[in-house]
């Protein structure tokens, strides 16, 4: 199996990223700090410039700049936003350091082709997960709009969590998919963590879209107060209901999909350097919330064996009906397996 990964310009990363070149499918990164994206601002967020010489100088593996905000400014669509958008990526393509975007925004992507037809033919444009390509209609309908425009084809989409856990329905869409569009590489989330089909995802996502947009910033005491936070401390076994997929279940997806996006571009570099050899070894020893995307801010505070895990957990989660209370499978499993943590102070120790 193949991986795509997030990038940031650290040399102990960077050096594992060049040292597997030959499993990974391709990178993502934020173009920068102020660039809109799908999570907020980070306290340190490298400049374009550390970014583009990282970028440029690792091995060819396809290379993603994030313009994954649900929604735009005017000024982003169609006046000195969308300039100095251009000019950033056209500095990345001077650089060497992008071959494409991914994008959740149809108007921002139409805006982007008409402003700058020269950029637009040089990347290409893929989809967003925040799409939540869930059948293979809603995916052709994205892939053709993409199609519309001056951007060069998706070589790759990822396809809504979701699928992780409905095996048949995944092998159909993908079947589909291929026949439709003969070469496109399929992806799917791995450690993705928050709850199956979500009820506040997209509420959630305008919020960090509109954190953009005025003195409204969103941080994660909404979901622990309010959204899925909450709920998962609250009945742990959705926290085992969750459509992830552990380094140690990848293979089941060999021959249905061609690679695994690892989440994580908001955790340190030293995180990321542990959860990106987890899943390139196909193993992890220690405490699975903290692998995964939005159950880390629980893993202070719960705790739950990876290694643990019965043997049958992946065939017994993915052929389920998805109806948690009637089943309880996942609910006494987290009964059994998920600690909570005593209080204690952060180690510091520089990653």
């Amino acid at each position: 199996m193949r991986f795509e990964v997030p990038f940031v310009p650290e040399t102990a990363y960077a050096a594992l990223v060049a040292a597997r070149a030959s499993v990974l499918e391709g990178m993502y990164f934020r173009l920068g700090p102020e660039t809109p994206d799908a999570r907020l601002p980070g306290l340190a967020d490298p400049s374009p410039m550390e970014l583009a010489a990282g970028l440029a100088a690792l091995p060819d593996i396809p290379r993603f700049g994030l313009l994954n905000a649900a929604f735009h400014a005017q000024e982003v669509l169609t006046g000195d936003g969308l300039r100095d958008l251009v000019m950033l990526l056209d500095g990345y393509l001077a650089a060497g350091a992008v071959t494409g975007i991914i994008y959740a925004d149809q108007y921002l992507l139409q805006a982007l082709s008409d402003a700058s037809p020269t950029v637009a033919g040089a990347l290409s444009a893929v989809p967003s997960i925040n799409f939540r390509l869930n059948s293979l209609e809603r995916a052709a309908t994205v892939i053709d709009a993409a199609c519309s425009t001056r951007f060069r084809p998706p070589p790759s989409v990822i396809l809504d969590r979701d699928c992780n856990r409905r095996p048949d329905q995944l092998a159909a869409m993908a079947e589909g998919l291929r026949r439709e569009w003969p070469g496109l590489r399929l992806g799917l989330m791995a450690n993705e963590g928050c709850l199956y089909a979500c009820p506040y995802k997209a509420a959630h996502d305008a919020h960090i879209a509109l954190s953009r947009l005025a003195a409204c910033r969103v941080g994660p005491e909404l979901n622990r107060d309010l959204g899925c936070l909450r709920l998962l401390a609250g009945e742990p076994g959705r926290m085992l209901a969750s459509p992830f997929v552990r380094p140690e279940d990848v293979h089941h997806f060999e021959g249905v999909v061609d690679f695994f996006k690892i989440c994580g571009r908001s955790r340190t570099a030293g995180d990321l350097r542990t959860i990106v050899a987890a899943y390139l070894d196909g193993r992890y020893a220690g405490n699975l919330l903290w692998l995964l995307d939005t159950q880390e801010i629980l893993s202070d505070r719960y705790a739950l064996d990876n290694e643990s895990l019965p043997d049958d957990f992946f065939a017994q989660t993915a052929g389920c009906d998805r109806r948690c209370r009637r089943c309880g499978y996942c609910a006494a499993l987290a009964g059994r397996l998920v600690s909570q943590r005593a209080p204690s102070l952060p180690d510091y120790v520089p990653s």
